[in-house]
């Protein structure tokens, strides 16, 4: 009876040792074939690569994200390329993961994989990272492409949020360069008024820093009535009065001190102008 406890035992404790080091193994190996979500260094997500892979510790570098979304802003419904790069000399393996969002974690617009051999989505399409197959990079640069559809109007500023791991190729979790990078985007608060007569220079508005009574009139006497919008830097609509009379004013003593664009729609056409509120 003895002898058939201290057997049983023994292949409990090999069997236990086996699970254990299966377990280590894939925490130190998993993040070949792709990150976790939430690692990408955002003020939401709280966490980086460094959340899994010891070593130096993460530093912000600029440009390792770019994109061809205009300097003017996105265009809602859009579709755009984003490209995420960096380099490190005498490196040949690197990771990666990027999200769209906002400073609370408000997920905008929808990332497209482009190259299913190197990347794919997470997190129910809010992160897009590296798989095992897109991690090899011989040049010592890694360079990874995929699209961004935009959002629809209104949707407003936001950040793309990114986290790099340079590896040092050792198959463990240590001695890595984590570095973090992001690329703010704006909304093209002109969308839909391009192809629309510009009234900018027959509607003026003052004054101009305003501080509660902010007039807005009009030099033609054929433009008497407007839709007036009034949107903040975030792309949100703030204010509106439909049929108001120009050569009169609009209270904007409730509103928060910043810039804001304001939007003044006639039948005529359409003016927009930058305003600051004091």
């Amino acid at each position: 009876m003895k002898k058939t406890t201290r057997f049983v035992l023994s292949i409990f404790a090999v069997t236990a040792g086996l699970i254990a080091t299966d377990a280590l193994t894939t925490n130190v190996h998993g993040d070949s074939a792709g990150a976790p979500a939430s690692r990408t260094g955002s003020p939401a997500d709280g966490a980086n690569c460094t959340a899994c892979h010891t070593g130096t510790a993460a530093t912000t570098l600029a440009g390792l994200i770019t994109s061809t979304i205009p300097a003017t802003g996105y265009v809602p419904g859009q579709t755009y390329t984003v490209t995420a790069s960096i380099t490190q000399v005498g490196k040949t393996k690197f990771g990666f993961e990027i999200s769209p969002q906002t400073t609370t974690g408000v997920k905008k617009g929808t990332l497209v994989v482009t190259n299913a051999t190197a990347t794919k989505l997470v997190g129910s399409g809010k992160y897009i990272t590296h798989k095992s197959t897109g991690t090899a990079f011989s040049s010592g640069t890694a360079t990874w492409t995929f699209d961004w559809t935009a959002p629809a109007a209104g949707s407003g500023s936001f950040t793309f949020y990114g986290a790099f791991n340079i590896t040092n190729s050792s198959n463990t979790n240590s001695g890595d360069i984590i570095k973090l990078s992001t690329l703010a985007v704006t909304e093209d608060l002109s969308t839909g008024i391009a192809d629309k007569l510009s009234l900018d220079n027959q509607i003026n508005v003052f004054p101009n820093p305003v501080e509660d009574r902010l007039n807005i009139s009009s030099t033609s006497a054929d433009i008497t009535e407007a839709t007036v919008s009034i949107i903040n830097v975030q792309g949100q609509l703030v204010r509106m009065v439909d049929h108001f009379q120009l050569n009169s004013y609009i209270g904007v003593e409730e509103l928060p001190k910043g810039f804001y664009i304001l939007k003044v729609e006639t039948e005529q056409g359409i003016a927009v102008k930058k305003i600051l509120k004091r």
